[in-house]
């Protein structure tokens, strides 16, 4: 029984040893940033009255250490946080070292070095003090180390947010590496975002596409939900308002949900007419963010923060889904769009595996939201290229569609134009002939006759033609009308007409019904003889044609007088005179007793 106590002695000897090596770091092997949670224990003080003799007073089976692969990531507790390290050999080391905790959200963080059972430095901190409470004004933690050869660091941490107790020991020239790599990997994201930002308004101010502007929004948002996250808002914008720093997150998460959906509505045409679904689901995400606000003055702020996350990542995935859905109903634009939501979806699901303890910390975990973040706005600023140039494209092929309308409107406006054009010159000629023709004999009349004399007597001077002209007149037409009555007489008048149209045939001669029964006959290039004959022949042809109605039949006979001669420039515009002279011709074949022809040649004076 003895061997046994002694036995288990030394075992919890050698565990005491074991355990007091673990937490123990050698600060003269310290020369770069060297990671030492694997040297921490740590336990938990769940309603948080631990003092600091409390705890130093505790026996080390008290304490939890973890192996080199756990990092002190204790997800969203609500419980207070001690750890404790042991630095030995510091003031060996020639230049001063620094702890450094990573983490910039911690509500309260408490950190004490202790010398030979005295506290050598305290310091109190956190996210919801004041940051000049920081040793040194970074955006995270950092506290120098004083110089002994035995340091005990013991840290006390409360936050109701993500508790990640990431440590790290530096010589004090490792900082500013640090810190200017920091610096440079957020100088990119704010470049680049103020970039996209400075270019989408030009674009916004050219076009007023209302979906630039939630854009634009958008941008300012994630820079904001960044700036707060890297814990550079609180350095540099609102160092002395820690009360609204514990928000900051929430109001930023907030903000960038907003005009998330507000882009999405607006780049997507989304409207209650047509998907209503769709936007009531994304108003419904939009607008729980305000309870979630007003609700975090009562309830703590780690249920506010784990409610926002879930309306993050269902805003995120609900912007995926959509993405998706109205690449596949064949908006083009929507498929760069669908790509940057699942990219950031991927990144924000880094971060909730690194926070629940699923992942590891790494260069893309810890730098999840910025790059996401990143990631997506330059996909979206491609999204937006996307769109403008299928919009383009729309509108160049609307105003080809437009072109080839108004070519096709025109060319059958201009065959419409032609056709009623044609009908009109056909109308006109219609009504011009109308206008030249007797209505009864369809002979033309005296207006176009008086006309056509004068025309066809310069043209017989100008092509030293002969000229000829007759006068017919139907004898004893008025008793005809007495005796067979005026029907009948109208009858005759357009049967008269057209036996003489069958003598004359030559189209350069002209016909006229120049009185009531009387008819005149112009005849360009023909000789007084020939006129004649032409006249004897019509007189024979009325002597043997009966004029006969089926009523009513009889034979007529006519008498003319016919005039003639070669005019020349000088005697051209004597036409009517020649007319003059037919018509006394046709009053001689009258006194001489009728059906006769009387002509005589025109003797200029």
């Amino acid at each position: 029984m003895l061997k046994i106590r002694v036995s288990i002695g030394v075992l919890l000897l050698l565990l005491h040893l074991d355990l007091c090596a673990s937490t123990s770091i050698n600060a003269y092997d310290i020369q770069s940033r060297t990671p030492i949670n694997a040297h921490i224990a740590w336990l938990a003080d769940p309603l948080g009255n631990f003092s600091l003799s409390q705890v130093t007073g505790f026996h080390e089976s008290h304490w939890f250490t973890n192996d080199e692969e756990k990092r002190h990531n204790f997800g969203q507790q609500s419980a207070t946080f001690w750890l404790r390290t042991t630095l030995v050999n510091a003031d060996f080391t020639g230049v001063p070292l620094l702890l450094q905790i990573i983490y910039p959200h911690h509500d309260y963080l408490d950190v004490y070095f202790v010398s030979e059972d005295q506290i050598t430095t305290q310091y109190f901190t956190g996210d919801n003090r004041h940051h000049n409470t920081r040793p040194l004004p970074t955006h995270d933690f950092v506290f120098p180390v004083p110089s002994n050869s035995r340091v005990d660091v013991y840290i006390r941490v409360q936050s109701e947010s993500v508790l990640q107790l990431r440590t790290f020991l530096m010589p004090a020239e490792a900082l500013q590496e640090h810190t200017r790599q920091f610096y440079f990997l957020n100088g990119i994201y704010f470049g680049a975002a103020l970039i996209m930002l400075i270019y989408n308004a030009f674009i916004y101010l050219t076009i007023r596409d209302q979906s630039y502007l939630y854009y634009l929004a958008y941008i300012c948002a994630s820079a904001f939900l960044q700036a707060t996250l890297s814990g550079l808002a609180f350095q540099y914008i609102w160092p002395g308002l820690p009360a609204f720093n514990d928000v900051a997150v929430l109001l930023a998460a907030a903000l960038l949900t907003a005009t998330a959906i507000g882009f999405v509505i607006t780049f997507i045409g989304l409207s209650r007419a047509t998907t209503p679904r769709d936007v009531t689901w994304l108003l419904l995400l939009a607008t729980s963010f305000i309870p979630i606000l007003c609700a975090s003055i009562f309830i703590s702020y780690s249920l506010a923060l784990k409610a926002t996350f879930i309306v993050v990542t269902m805003a995120i995935c609900t912007g995926f889904y959509l993405g998706v859905k109205y690449w596949l109903k064949g908006v083009m634009a929507a498929r760069y769009f669908a790509l940057a939501w699942f990219v950031y979806l991927f990144f924000i699901a880094l971060f909730l595996l690194q926070t629940n303890q699923y992942l590891e910390p790494s260069f893309l975990s810890d730098n999840a939201f910025s790059l996401g973040s990143l990631i997506e706005l330059a996909i979206l600023s491609l999204a937006f290229a996307d769109k403008l140039n299928e919009e383009r494209e729309l509108r160049v092929k609307a105003q080809d569609d437009l072109l080839n309308i108004t070519i096709r409107m025109n060319e059958e406006l201009d065959t419409e134009v032609q056709s009623r054009t044609a009908e009109l010159e056909a109308a006109n000629q219609r009504l011009k002939e109308l206008s030249v023709t007797d209505a009864l004999t369809q002979l033309k009349n005296r207006y176009y006759f008086d006309q056509a004399l004068k025309r066809e007597m310069r043209r017989c001077a100008r092509e030293r033609w002969p000229f000829a002209v007759i006068m017919l007149d139907i004898d004893h037409f008025k008793q005809l009308n007495d005796t067979y009555g005026h029907l009948f007489g109208d009858f005759c008048l357009t049967k008269a007409a057209a036996l003489v149209k069958s003598v004359i045939q030559r189209p350069s001669d002209t016909i006229a019904r120049y009185g009531g029964e009387e008819f005149a006959i112009l005849l360009p290039n023909t000789t007084l003889d020939g006129a004649m004959k032409l006249a004897e022949k019509i007189r024979e042809q009325f002597k043997e044609v009966p004029f006969d109605d089926g009523n009513q039949s009889t034979y007529l006979t006519v008498s003319m007088g016919v005039s003639g001669t070669r005019p020349t420039p000088s005697t051209a515009y004597k036409s009517l005179s020649i007319l003059d002279l037919a018509d006394q011709c046709l009053y001689k074949a009258k006194q001489n007793g009728r059906d006769r022809v009387v002509a005589e040649s025109f003797i200029e004076e």
